[in-house]
């Protein structure tokens, strides 16, 4: 199987992770949601961990995962938040513009040239981003513009994509110090720790929540399983072609995502499943 396949399939499971991320938490908070998930995650990644050779720990290590791990923690606890309060085919293709920021950001504070792929690649991010709600342009042709600032769930997806702009360039560096399973394990131990102890500090009522989890283990088990399996074909992928490469194909996960927002949640994919492809059209493009 080639690296195009394992690429393909993280972004499969990515996409169905998250939907069943949507679906626990119409009986459950983010904290328990994110604490169960990343849980599962880690105890299925833990063997593959433990066979590896892992470099020494550094300071400037240390000093990376002091910048990553809390700005990680924001972001995914906004990424449920965001799944959450809005609609999965809306939401979820607003990760496109975390590359298009990315390349802004590079162009801005370290003065390199944005190529005619990039421009073309930023043009058909925000381009896509209008389609999501183009159903609103028979309102004001500015509609769909003021409805990814006014909807809460496409709000905070917007500040999600902002976060994962900056961590994504301070991953490149941990997987350069650290290398990309060992780097990524003890980032998702971070969050985990942290999401445990907020789900404990919540936890007013023992009992509700034992019977919450009784409840939802099936889907517990579901997207804990999803999200190993998100993360090992990501590690696979990117071990066997050019991270660009790799992450560009990731992003069809925002594809994904708006067809398994129509099948699971009945959510209206008129202009959002064209809007998701252009905005994935683009981040090929910035990768390019």
């Amino acid at each position: 199987m080639n690296w195009f396949l394992f690429a393909l399939s993280c972004a499969f499971f990515t996409a169905c992770c998250d939907a069943v991320s949507k679906r626990i938490m119409q009986d459950a908070d983010e904290w328990l949601t994110g604490t169960i998930l990343l849980s599962a995650a880690t105890l299925i990644v833990l063997p593959l961990f433990i066979r590896l050779n892992v470099k020494p720990f550094t300071l400037e290590l240390g000093v990376l995962l002091a910048v990553t791990v809390p700005l990680e923690i924001l972001s995914y606890y906004l990424f449920l938040s965001a799944i959450r309060r809005g609609e999965l085919s809306l939401t979820v293709p607003l990760l496109a513009f975390t590359p298009l920021l990315t390349v802004a950001s590079s162009s801005l504070l370290l003065g390199e040239r944005i190529s005619v792929y990039g421009a073309a690649g930023i043009l058909l991010v925000t381009g896509g981003a209008y389609l999501l709600n183009a159903d609103l342009m028979s309102q004001t042709f500015f509609a769909p513009v003021r409805a990814l600032f006014t909807n809460p769930g496409s709000r905070t997806m917007l500040a999600v994509a902002c976060i994962w702009s900056v961590t994504s360039v301070l991953g490149k560096k941990g997987v350069l110090l650290y290398d990309p399973i060992p780097f990524g394990f003890v980032v998702v131990l971070g969050d985990l720790f942290f999401f445990a102890l907020m789900t404990l500090r919540k936890a007013g009522n023992p009992r509700r929540t034992n019977q919450e989890l009784r409840r939802l283990w099936p889907l517990f088990a579901c997207g804990g399983l999803l999200m190993a399996a998100a993360e090992v074909t990501h590690f696979i992928a990117i071990s066997m072609a050019p991270v660009a490469y790799m992450i560009a194909v990731k992003r069809l996960s925002l594809v994904f995502g708006v067809i398994l927002g129509w099948m699971v949640f009945g959510e209206s994919i008129r202009y959002r499943l064209i809007g998701a492809a252009v905005m994935v059209a683009g981040v090929f493009l910035l990768y390019h």
